[in-house]
């Protein structure tokens, strides 16, 4: 039997409606007809991560939301995600995000980049279809950028929508941009600034703006934008949606990250359009570029 997207979200289900149990992983190859072996490689190579990191990352996920939103004590919230031991959950909670149960519930991050994201039927398929799984990794050269602002509310922090608020940052640039000196015709960038730097915000900064050589001729309605020379991973996004994006950030936090020998560096992530005759185009491609550094 092969794992389709059915199948996955049955085992899916399962592991969410057993968050505190060993899973058996005989008996789940046994139910596609598949060895042990062969069922964990499937999973890893359809998803990007091992079936033993998954199930980690969302019972560490849900144990942060239980922190987060309830008053249960950290020792609960350990059994209830399948946890023996405050020292082992403890250890493994630390690891995963970078501080302790107990600073985590005080600090009350609104931000959570190491959480895992319930993989869904949509994120299924757009893993499948939607973008280039493995990035390529690149150093960048220093680069400029010239554009429009508008403020959004930040993704991080809330399910509000704001792709309308996008539609005038870009349709003034490509009415504008002939206007900009130094412009580097087909090459544009789409990225979301923190004033912070930490993306704690309720709201952020959004750029849509195009690649120049240099900031010597910046209108004066216009904001400029400096990313310095970097080691960056780039992801082939074939549809160029916010929700496709959102769908790859998804992936590359929760699945592609926690299993490279990178760290995000750095900066601000951001879109990258190359090579555009239209924005129109239906075979409008773009890139989703963070930065990286090698893991210690």
């Amino acid at each position: 039997m092969l794992i389709n997207h059915v199948h996955m979200q049955e085992l899916v289900d399962r592991i969410e409606e057993n968050l505190a149990e060993e899973v058996n992983i005989i008996r789940l190859a046994d139910f596609f007809n598949m060895s042990p072996w062969h069922f964990q490689r499937t999973f890893k190579s359809l998803i990007g991560d091992t079936l033993g990191g998954y199930i980690r990352g969302r019972r560490l996920t849900k144990a942060a939301q239980l922190l987060l939103n309830t008053d249960m004590g950290i020792i609960d919230v350990a059994f209830s995600v399948g946890f023996n031991s405050h020292e082992a959950f403890t250890r493994s909670f630390k690891s995963y995000f970078q501080c302790s149960p107990k600073v985590f519930r005080k600090n009350k991050p609104s931000v959570l980049l190491g959480e895992k994201p319930l993989l869904t039927t949509e994120l299924y398929e757009h893993l499948a279809k939607g973008m280039q799984q493995e990035p390529f990794i690149v150093q960048k050269t220093e680069q400029y950028l010239v554009g429009f602002i508008a403020d959004i509310p930040s993704p991080f922090v809330s399910n509000e929508n704001y792709c309308d608020l996008l539609y005038l940052p870009w349709t003034t640039l490509l009415e504008r941009q002939k206007n900009i000196g130094n412009r580097i015709s087909g090459t544009y960038c789409g990225l979301m600034v923190s004033p912070t730097g930490n993306f704690v915000e309720d709201s952020l900064i959004y750029i849509a703006g195009v690649a120049v050589t240099s900031l010597d001729d910046v209108p004066l309605d216009m904001v400029s934008h400096y990313f310095p020379e970097q080691l960056v991973a780039m992801f082939d996004v074939f549809a160029g949606t916010e929700d496709n994006i959102a769908k790859t950030v998804d992936y590359i936090y929760g699945y592609w990250l926690p299993n490279s020998p990178y760290t995000r560096g750095n900066g601000s992530d951001y879109e990258l359009f190359e090579n555009v005759t239209s924005f129109e185009d239906p075979n409008l491609k773009s890139k989703y570029v963070i930065p990286i550094v090698p893991k210690k």
